[in-house]
């Protein structure tokens, strides 16, 4: 994170225009899955995000992920046959430097993005006939992606990409939570 804040503050300090751009981009994603009736998951997440790009290729993104994910699974008739409901709440509050590919005006956009993330997650663990129990956990992680941008007119683009955290568990633990997102995005 120390790094990022440090090329942050050579972009400022070395050009003289604060942003060459403002793009604003949203996205939403949902998925539904079923085993049977008794065992199925269910999620989805919504982000928002902001980019100034300091020169015509290189931007800072910052953004915000809401996501929700519900895990239902009736455990086997040998263990008790309860109903154990699973329910993550999970936020996500990102920079990136992005890396533009080609010309600004080019109607496709490829990019790679690398920065750092505060992830905050709260799961909570309801088994049928008890007491629910609460897991939290959160903190600083690393963050990368790959994805393009297809623009439709001058100002409103398609965007597609590929996005991975790195998100810690706890002291010891870490996994890397990797998402496929579509939007839209608007330059301003």
């Amino acid at each position: 994170m120390r790094i990022l804040s440090l090329i942050f503050f050579i972009l400022l300090v070395t050009t003289e225009a604060l942003a060459v751009n403002t793009e604003l981009g949203i996205n939403y994603n949902y998925k539904k899955s079923a085993f049977d009736a008794d065992n199925n998951t269910e999620q989805q997440s919504a982000t928002g995000s902001i980019s100034f790009y300091f020169w015509e290729r290189v931007a800072l993104e910052t953004s915000y992920t809401n996501g929700l994910y519900v895990k239902k699974e009736k455990q086997p008739a040998f263990a008790g046959s309860f109903l154990r409901t699973t329910t993550q709440y999970t936020d996500v509050y990102g920079a990136d430097l992005i890396f533009v590919f080609s010309d600004k005006k080019a109607m496709l956009q490829p990019y790679i993005k690398g920065g750092g993330a505060y992830v905050k997650v709260k799961q909570v663990v309801q088994d049928e006939g008890a007491n629910p129990w609460e897991i939290l956990y959160s903190g600083l992680s690393p963050s990368y992606g790959v994805g393009f941008k297809f623009f439709i007119t001058e100002a409103f683009a398609l965007r597609v990409s590929y996005d991975a955290i790195v998100t810690p568990v706890n002291n010891d633990t870490k996994i890397t939570d990797i998402t496929g997102r579509v939007g839209v995005s608007w330059i301003l």
